[in-house]
C-alpha cells in the first residue's frame, strides 16, 4: 500500500503529484493529519522577479535561462508532509505529499531529475527510502534537446532500517541502511527505463553506521565494520567492491578507525577518521589510499566527522567535533588541502555549510544567521552577509539553483532565494511549518 498523496488540481501548468505502480512494502504507522494549508496553492508575491543540503550527510550548469523549468521540494521538521514550489509559476503546494516521518532528508541526484527522501521513524520498521521522478528533464533530439515537463511522480518506497548516509557521484546514488548493512545502488538509465518497477542493486556490508561512494567504472567504496568489536557501530576502514559484491581492493579496510563523514572532490574520496582523514584515489584501474594526520592545533580527542567536497574542487572542508558530558562540541571548521596534507582552521563553529555551484567558493552559516564565504581553493575568507535573524532554534538548509542560493528560514516557515552577487532576497515563498531540508529538480541541477 502506498502512502496517501495530496493532489493539487489547478491550471494545466500547476503541479501534480502522481503515484505509480504497486508497492508491497509494509505501510508505516499512520501519520499525523496534514497541515491546514496542505491543499492550498499560494501565489507568490514575487512572481515578476527573476531568480535563480551528526548524520546529515551531495554537471553544474548556469540555470538562470531555464529557471522556469524547475521545482524546489521542501520537507518539514514537525510534519511528515513535503511542500513543492513551482519555479515557473511561483505556485506553492503546501503539504503536497506524505513521507514516512518528519525531518526527512531530501536530495536531488542523477542529473537533477530524481529526488531521494530518507525518512526515519517513528519506529525503525517505519523507515523508508522514497524515490521520485522530478518530472522535468531534457531529451536529446537531433541537433537540439526537447524539454519534458511532467508531474512529480512517486516511483519507489523502500523499507529498510536507518537509511542515513547518502552519496551521489559517477552516475550512481548509494544509500547505506545501517541496521542490516544494506547498500542500495540506483542508476539513472535504469530508473528512466523501468520507473516504478526499478530494482536497485544491493551490496551487503553488515550492520554498522556505514557509507558507500561510487567510483568510476561501476566500482564502489564501502565502509568496513569493526571485526574486533561487534558492538562498535562505526567503521574502521573502507574497501572497494564491484557490482557483483566482490571485494576487489581491501588494503584500506582497517585504515580509518571511527570513520564518519565522506565527500568527493577532484583528488578522490575523503573520509573522516579518528586521528585524521583518509583519502582514497582511483587512477585508471589502480586504487590507492593516503592517511592525513590531524593537525596539532586540533584537540586530541576531536575527529573530523563531517566532510564537504565538490567534483570541480581540488580541496575539502571538514567539521571536527569531540564528545563532552553534555554531548558533542565543535572543534572548528577546517580547510583540508590533500595536495600538501595541510589542515587550516577556518572558524570555531558553524551550523550549515556547502560548496557553491561550481566549487569555487565555500559557504558557511553560523548560528547568528550570518553567511560566510571562503575561497575554496585557498580557504581564505572572502566576504559575509547577515541573511537570517540570530537566535533561531534550527539552522537553515541550503542548496544552489543556478547562480543563486536557496535557503530555508525555519523560524518563519519560509524558503528564500538569494542573489550571490548582492546577497539580497530576490524571491520568497511561504511553505508554512518548519522547513527542514530542501532539494531542486529540473534543468541545471547540481550534485556535489
Amino acid at each position: 500500500m502506498r502512502f496517501p498523496i495530496v493532489l493539487a488540481a489547478t491550471l494545466a501548468a500547476a503541479l501534480l503529484v502522481v503515484a505509480c505502480g504497486d508497492d508491497s512494502s509494509p505501510e508505516p504507522a499512520p501519520a499525523t493529519e496534514a497541515p491546514a494549508a496542505a491543499r492550498e496553492v499560494v501565489e507568490d508575491d514575487h512572481a515578476d522577479e527573476d531568480g535563480h543540503a551528526e548524520d546529515d550527510h551531495a554537471d553544474d550548469d548556469h540555470m538562470v535561462a531555464h529557471a522556469e523549468a524547475g521545482r524546489i521540494i521542501v520537507t518539514d521538521a514537525a510534519s511528515p508532509y513535503a511542500s513543492v514550489i513551482e519555479l515557473g509559476s511561483d505556485l506553492v503546494v503546501q503539504g503536497a505529499f506524505e513521507v514516512a516521518a518528519p525531518s526527512a532528508r531530501i536530495y536531488s541526484a542523477l542529473g537533477g531529475r530524481y529526488v531521494f527522501v530518507l525518512a526515519r521513524g517513528p519506529e525503525d520498521a517505519d523507515d523508508r527510502i522514497h524515490v521520485f521522478d522530478g518530472g522535468i528533464y531534457s531529451v536529446p533530439h537531433g541537433d537540439h534537446e526537447d524539454l519534458v515537463t511532467g508531474p512529480l511522480t512517486r516511483l519507489l518506497d523502500i523499507a529498510d532500517e536507518l537509511p542515513i548516509h547518502f552519496t551521489s557521484v559517477n552516475g550512481w546514488v548509494a544509500v547505506f541502511a545501517d541496521s542490516h548493512g544494506h547498500v542500495f545502488l540506483f542508476e539513472e538509465e535504469g530508473l528512466a527505463s523501468s520507473g516504478d518497477s526499478y530494482e536497485p542493486r544491493v551490496l551487503e556490508a553488515g550492520p554498522h553506521h556505514g557509507t558507500a561512494v561510487a567510483l568510476a567504472g561501476d566500482r564502489f567504496i564501502v565502509s568496513t565494520k569493526n571485526p574486533d568489536n561487534a558492538e562498535d557501530p562505526l567503521p574502521v576502514g573502507v574497501e572497494v567492491r564491484d557490482l557483483n559484491d566482490n571485494v576487489i581492493y581491501d588494503a584500506s579496510n582497517r585504515s580509518c578507525p571511527g570513520l564518519h563523514g565522506e565527500a568527493h572532490s577532484a583528488p578522490g574520496v575523503l573520509f573522516g577518521c579518528t586521528g585524521g582523514v583518509l583519502l582514497l584515489q582511483q587512477e585508471g584501474d589502480a586504487l590507492s589510499y593516503t592517511f592525513i594526520q590531524n593537525p596539532e592545533e586540533m584537540l586530541e580527542n576531536a575527529r573530523v566527522g563531517t566532510v564537504f567536497g565538490h567534483g570541480e574542487a581540488s580541496t575539502f572542508f571538514g567539521t571536527a567535533s569531540y564528545r563532552t558530558e553534555q554531548g558533542w562540541g565543535q572543534d572548528g571548521l577546517w580547510f583540508i588541502d590533500p595536495a600538501n596534507g595541510a589542515f587550516t582552521r577556518v572558524m570555531d563553529e558553524s551550523s550549515t555549510a556547502s560548496f557553491g555551484p561550481h566549487g569555487e567558493r565555500f559557504f558557511v552559516f553560523t548560528a547568528d544567521g550570518v553567511l560566510h564565504v571562503y575561497d575554496a581553493g585557498t580557504g581564505e575568507f572572502v566576504t559575509k552577509a547577515a541573511l537570517l535573524a540570530p537566535g533561531a532554534e534550527r539552522p537553515p538548509a541550503m542548496i544552489f539553483v543556478g547562480e543563486d542560493l536557496v535557503i530555508t528560514d525555519p523560524a518563519n516557515g519560509l524558503v528564500k532565494r538569494v542573489s550571490l552577487d548582492t546577497f539580497s532576497t530576490i524571491d520568497e515563498w511561504e511553505v508554512g511549518g518548519t522547513p527542514a531540508s530542501l532539494a531542486f529538480v529540473g534543468l541545471g541541477a547540481a550534485g556535489h
